[in-house]
């Protein structure tokens, strides 16, 4: 039996609040993934192809920044939580001197404590366990398939079971957590649209650590892409429909890098997990950055020296151009393209632009009318 519901995480307490997400989801019950690899977003983004190169390491590690994560799903429980190997579970005492006190599956900044995900008393809500699917459900018999699906996930929990949080202080604590604690990504899939400078530090101290930090354009149906993402050391994602077009929520300016297909709201939507067992459909740009975070930590599986300039330039001359002709406000670069991004980093090649025949014969033309006629020359001498 499918349950229909619109789910709006707005509360206006203060101006410094975060909204994570306004969305509207479907509960699906589980079943077999036939042929999950050919669902309509993982066509559009070409995942397949790039499973022929890798499906993404252990090693690989990618802060979800959220709500925090429910592992018990049957879809995510395939050694797919980050463990912190430094830390022994329970002992009340901070083993690895990282200030956070048994942080054994990272950090509740929330409630302040060491369990990010449900704990008794302390509900977590949906959203960030529907983006861990997207990122990393493994290749298996259940019903979704992650974009990079042998990857780690570090949860960093930061908003309440609303789906919003008032602090800042906090938010820059959570990314500075996680990049002092061993991520090679961060999904932030949270926006505001007041000023980003009380955790640019922390925004900022990732970059100098070469960590890619990823974010959202917002869901509000305007020309303006929200904070952190507006940031110019973070990356910028939107959302498309089926379509390959603009997502109509879906926030957008000149910062806008990339996006990724999710859906229109009430139309033809991404699919993932939702605790405790169960498979959502949902939209928002929440889901559209997580693909691209993904696609990074493919690509940081091949080549984990890349720098975030390198692998900007991968994403923007990878993408698929789908609106005006090269760099546009709406779609930035293009749609996320992440068999050319991962075959990139080993072929750069591939991203020069595509030889053009005529072009071609006609820049050789000049050439070989000065060669005709020295050979002219040389036949009448």
């Amino acid at each position: 039996m499918n349950i229909r519901k619109n789910l709006f995480s707005v509360l206006a307490l203060t101006s410094i609040l975060l909204i994570a997400m306004s969305s509207s989801d479907k509960v699906i019950q589980p079943t077999l993934a036939v042929n999950y690899e050919n669902t309509w977003t993982h066509n559009l983004i070409h995942s397949e192809e790039a499973w022929e190169i890798t499906q993404g390491s252990k090693d690989i590690v990618v802060a979800i920044i959220d709500s925090g994560v429910d592992f018990s799903h049957p879809d995510l429980d395939d050694n797919i939580e980050w463990i912190n190997t430094g830390e022994i579970a329970n002992n009340s005492i901070d083993d690895d001197g990282n200030d956070y006190i048994d942080d054994v599956n990272g950090w509740d900044f929330h409630s302040d404590d060491n369990t990010p995900g449900p704990a008794s008393g302390d509900l977590v809500h949906w959203h960030a366990t529907f983006i861990a699917g997207i990122i990393a459900a493994p290749q298996d018999d259940l019903g979704v398939v992650g974009v990079a699906p042998n990857v780690t996930i570090m949860n960093v929990r930061i908003l309440d079971s609303g789906n919003s949080f008032y602090s800042y202080e906090a938010l820059g604590d959570a990314i500075r957590y996680a990049a002092e604690n061993g991520a090679d990504v961060i999904n932030l899939s949270l926006y505001a649209y007041d000023n980003s400078s009380l955790f640019y530090d922390d925004l900022l101290y990732a970059y100098n650590l070469n960590i890619p930090v990823v974010a959202v354009t917002g869901n509000s149906y305007l020309p303006v892409v929200a904070q952190p993402a507006k940031s110019d050391i973070v990356i910028a994602v939107g959302a498309t429909n089926q379509y390959n077009e603009k997502a109509d929520y879906s926030n957008y300016g000149d910062e806008t890098e990339i996006v990724a297909p999710v859906g229109d709201a009430d139309a033809v939507n991404i699919r993932s997990t939702a605790p405790p067992d169960q498979y959502w459909t949902g939209w928002g740009t929440s889901f559209a950055a997580p693909q691209v975070a993904a696609t990074i930590a493919l690509m940081k599986t091949l080549n984990d020296s890349l720098s975030i300039t390198e692998i900007r330039d991968i994403l923007h001359k990878s993408a698929t151009d789908i609106g005006d002709e090269g760099f546009d406000l709406l779609t930035g670069y293009g749609l996320l393209n992440v068999s050319k991004a991962v075959r990139a980093v080993l072929d750069p090649s591939i991203l020069l632009p595509p030889s053009d025949s005529s072009y071609q014969l006609f820049s050789i033309l000049p050439i070989l009318a000065v060669i005709t006629i020295i050979v002219i020359k040389k036949r009448k001498s």
